[in-house]
C-alpha cells in the first residue's frame, strides 16, 4: 500500500473519530460550582446552609427574584440525586410538603403535582412543576399551573471539598400572588431553605446507613 493510501486512510480513521466525539458530547455545558471565599468554606464545613448572592449559572446581574441557598452534604452522589428527585416520597421527609406525586414520565422529564406549605393568605397550595432533569448534576423546575402565580428553581450536585459528599446548591423562586408580597415571601424561604436543605442531608444519611 502507498504512502498516499496511509494517509487517506489515516485521515478517514480521525474525520470518523472526531464525528463520534462530537455525537457523544454533552448538549449543555456544566454550570460552574459557586465561588465561595475562605470564611464561607469554613461555615459549610461546620456544617452551617448559607444564602448566596447568586445563582450558579448567572454570569451578570444576579437576578433578584431567586433565593439561593448552598450546603455541603455527607453522602454519595448518586444517594443525594435519588433524594432531591424522589417526588412520590418527598411528603415523608420534606417539611412543608403536604403532598407530592409523579403524575408524568418521559425519560428525564417528569411532571409533578405537590401541595406545600408556602405561606400567603391560603397557606397551604397546590401546584403542578415540570422537572428537567440532567442526571447527577442539575434538576430545574418550572410551573406548570395550579394555585399559585409562578414558582421557578434548580438544584446543583458539585463535588465536595472532601470525598465525604458533594455541595449542593438550591434556588427557587415563588411567586404567591398578589396578597403575599414578594419581600416577605423571600424573607420566609430564606428560614425555609435552609430547613429543606437539613432535611435532604438527613434522608441521605438515613438511607445511607440502610445499604
Amino acid at each position: 500500500m502507498g504512502r498516499r493510501s496511509s494517509y487517506d486512510l489515516m485521515r478517514v480513521g480521525f474525520i470518523s473519530f472526531l464525528f463520534l466525539a462530537a455525537s457523544i458530547a454533552p448538549v449543555a455545558a456544566v454550570d460552574p460550582a459557586p465561588m465561595l471565599d475562605e470564611a464561607q468554606m469554613k461555615r459549610l464545613a461546620a456544617g452551617e446552609c448559607l444564602v448566596l448572592d447568586r445563582r450558579p449559572d448567572e454570569t451578570g446581574e444576579p437576578d433578584g427574584r431567586f433565593v439561593t441557598t448552598a450546603r455541603f452534604i455527607e453522602g454519595s452522589r448518586e444517594t443525594i440525586w435519588e433524594v432531591i428527585n424522589d417526588k412520590d416520597h418527598a411528603s415523608e421527609f420534606l417539611e412543608g410538603v403536604l403532598e407530592s406525586k409523579v403524575l408524568e414520565r418521559e425519560g428525564n422529564r417528569l411532571l409533578v403535582e405537590q401541595r406545600t406549605h408556602v405561606g400567603g393568605p391560603k397557606g397551604a397550595y397546590r401546584y403542578r412543576l415540570t422537572h428537567e432533569l440532567t442526571p447527577m448534576t442539575k434538576a430545574t423546575f418550572t410551573y406548570a399551573g395550579g394555585e399559585l402565580s409562578d414558582v421557578i428553581g434548580a438544584w446543583w450536585i458539585f463535588d465536595g471539598p472532601n470525598s465525604r459528599g458533594c455541595l449542593v446548591v438550591y434556588s427557587l423562586h415563588i411567586d404567591a400572588g398578589f396578597f403575599a408580597p414578594q419581600a416577605i415571601v423571600k424573607a420566609g424561604m430564606k428560614k425555609t431553605m435552609p430547613r429543606t436543605m437539613a432535611s435532604i442531608a438527613k434522608e441521605v444519611a438515613r438511607r445511607s446507613l440502610s445499604r
